[in-house]
């Protein structure tokens, strides 16, 4: 599995960014469309992410083997995964209906943010307090 290892990051890293660019145009969608917003659409865009996302952790799990790193041992993927789980949770928030739309509007940038932030530590291999 090692030899393919340039490959599965380089997958990893086209789903990270196909990731991103999904929640921002479901996000902008959703968040300025409002209630006229198309359930047959919303569950397509929302299925299509679900496969990315799933794509984009079985390619993390997969260099997480290959280079034999271990989160709780290693400060920078253990940064890498808290920013992964705070923006999984903001963009659940952030696409709640229940929230007022202001709320909404602030889940759905702190998420970018988290996910810019997720990006930055995994590209120099360092967690946010020792940048």
């Amino acid at each position: 599995m090692a030899e393919h290892y340039v490959w599965i990051k380089h997958f990893h890293m086209g789903m990270a960014y196909l990731t991103i660019m999904l929640f921002v145009l479901r996000g902008l969608y959703r968040l300025t469309a409002g209630e006229r917003v198309s359930l047959k659409l919303r569950k397509l865009t929302d299925r299509v992410s679900y496969g990315v996302d799933t794509l984009l952790l079985l390619m993390g799990v997969l260099l997480l083997v290959i280079l034999q790193l271990n989160p709780v041992t290693t400060a920078w993927l253990s940064s890498k995964l808290g920013f992964l789980v705070a923006y999984v949770i903001l963009g659940v928030f952030a696409f709640r209906n229940r929230l007022s739309l202001s709320v909404r509007w602030l889940c759905f940038a702190l998420a970018i943010g988290c996910w810019v932030l997720m990006f930055l530590t995994a590209k120099k291999h360092l967690p946010l307090w020792m940048w």
